[in-house]
């Protein structure tokens, strides 16, 4: 197990680590509360975590439904994270034609539609009898199993809802995707899923505050996605010349902590490549991984002795939007451009879409 600052890392399945929320303890909390005061009974608080547990092992399932199903295109998931209101699968990116997405997007639900006919089918064949009016809030032994199927089918249609960026939004997007073009298709799918966000909002003040948290997930979602395809949309085309920094200050492995601090502080860089003596990269250096560095080093220290990430590198050729989503993925604010063998320029997140928003398009 591999403990971060917000959550806990409990197994990986096919180099996906699967992750817990701490906020993931709130749910398990509030429902053995909820159950304790209803029945002060122990053995129901029992059956009920029981049944939280089951339920977000199927939503854990759900999640690798989806990478896997993406995992068939080339695109990998950085991880899975289990929270009160669900899981989220980090894929690097979605596939951008519609026919791959609406496979991804269907991944998920699809799981679960297999897990209730899995249950229904065992119980069906159980010598014992089961009325679906045994279906209720109240989990026991008994009920437990049909419950659980149930929960698998309301799964599979809450998440088919057209609530961008939920499946069902991603469902639509798809569909929409194949008739206009992306970029369109994805504001139709937002106006769609904000709409809903709003809905469940007003819905969870009436019935239960975790709609509010999953309206406020589905309303802010949507606005990030659309803003990401619409980035995306203006880089497309774009080589990294096109967004490159020639004039940057570079540091060497000698350089202290208290360089760093001094650089930053007397200019307007925040972001540094890592040169050796004969001006090849070895890594870099934020402003963010300077904090970190000085709450574990003192201000004296070489950058050689402190952990540094390694470089990725793009050539004046790369095509800008790979290179863009390539430094999204990796966690990289900064990047060295070489052109053979020789450190020409580097690009920063923040600089793209600033040059390219002041560059006329490309012809």
């Amino acid at each position: 197990m591999k403990l971060s600052s917000s959550s806990l890392e409990i197994m990986s399945v096919k180099g996906i680590p699967i992750r817990v929320h701490w906020s993931f303890l709130l749910i398990i909390g509030y429902v053995a509360y909820v159950n304790y005061k209803l029945s002060q009974d122990p053995s129901q608080v029992m059956w009920a975590v029981l049944f939280i547990l089951a339920l977000f092992f199927c939503v854990t399932l759900h999640e690798l439904g989806h990478a896997l199903a993406a995992l068939r295109y080339g695109i990998r998931t950085k991880s899975i994270t289990l929270y009160p209101i669900g899981g989220v699968a980090m894929l690097e990116r979605m596939p951008e034609k519609p026919v791959q997405e609406l496979v991804v997007a269907l991944a998920g639900p699809a799981v679960n539609v297999l897990i209730a006919g899995l249950v229904l089918l065992g119980l069906a064949l159980s010598p014992e009898v089961y009325y679906l009016e045994e279906i209720a809030l109240a989990v026991n032994s008994h009920n437990f199993l049909l419950n659980l199927a149930f929960v698998n089918v309301f799964l599979a249609l809450f998440n088919l809802l057209p609530a961008f960026p939920m499946d069902g939004g991603r469902v639509l997007r798809a569909v929409l995707a194949s008739l206009i073009p992306r970029v369109q298709a994805t504001r139709l799918a937002m106006w769609v899923g904000q709409a809903m966000a709003i809905l469940f909002i007003f819905w969870g003040f009436k019935t239960n505050p975790f709609l509010i948290f999953i309206g406020l997930f589905i309303f802010f979602g949507a606005a990030q996605e659309f803003q990401m395809v619409q980035q995306s949309h203006i880089l497309v085309n774009r080589r990294v010349a096109d967004a490159m920094m020639t004039r940057f200050t570079l540091l060497n492995p000698q350089h202290t902590l208290q360089d760093v601090v001094d650089i930053i502080l007397k200019g307007q860089e925040k972001e540094f490549v890592v040169v050796d003596d004969g001006g090849m990269p070895q890594s870099i250096i934020t402003r963010d991984l300077l904090v970190k560095a000085l709450a574990q080093h003192d201000r004296g220290t070489p950058l050689a002795a402190c952990d540094c990430p390694k470089p990725v590198f793009f050539s004046p050729e790369s095509d800008l939007n790979e290179a863009f989503r390539i430094l999204q993925s990796e966690g990289l604010s900064i990047a060295p451009v070489m052109d053979n063998q020789k450190l020409v320029g580097v690009i920063n997140t923040e600089n793209i879409l600033e040059a390219l928003l002041l560059k006329p398009s490309a012809s």
